[in-house]
C-alpha cells in the first residue's frame, strides 16, 4: 500500500457513531464493530487524507508508536479494501 494513497469508502459504506460511544463501519451486508483506534482512522477516511495523515492522527492521540500504528492502520485498511469497502485512491510521492 502506497502511504501517499487517499482512501475513501467504498460505495454504501459508512460510518457512525452510536450514544454510547461505540462506532461501527455500516456496510452493505451488515455492520463492523470497530475499536477506538480503528474509529480514529476511519473518521479520516475522505478520499483526501493521506494513509501517512491518518497513521500521524492515530499516533497523536494514542499511545502508540509509528512502527505500530503504521502497522495496524495498512492492515485495517488492507482488510477493507480487500473486500471492497474502502476504496485507495493512489496520491503522488
Amino acid at each position: 500500500m502506497n502511504d501517499a494513497a487517499r482512501p475513501r469508502f467504498g460505495k454504501g459504506v459508512k460510518l457512525r457513531h452510536d450514544a454510547d460511544g461505540t462506532a461501527m463501519l455500516l456496510v452493505p451486508e451488515g455492520a463492523l464493530a470497530l475499536n477506538a483506534p480503528a474509529a480514529v482512522a476511519l473518521e479520516l477516511v475522505d478520499g483526501e487524507r493521506s494513509v501517512d495523515e491518518i497513521v500521524a492522527a492515530v499516533i497523536s492521540r494514542f499511545d502508540v508508536t509509528l512502527e505500530r500504528a503504521h502497522a495496524d492502520v495498512h492492515e485495517l485498511f488492507e482488510r477493507l479494501e480487500v473486500r471492497g469497502f474502502l476504496l485507495l485512491r493512489q496520491g503522488s510521492g
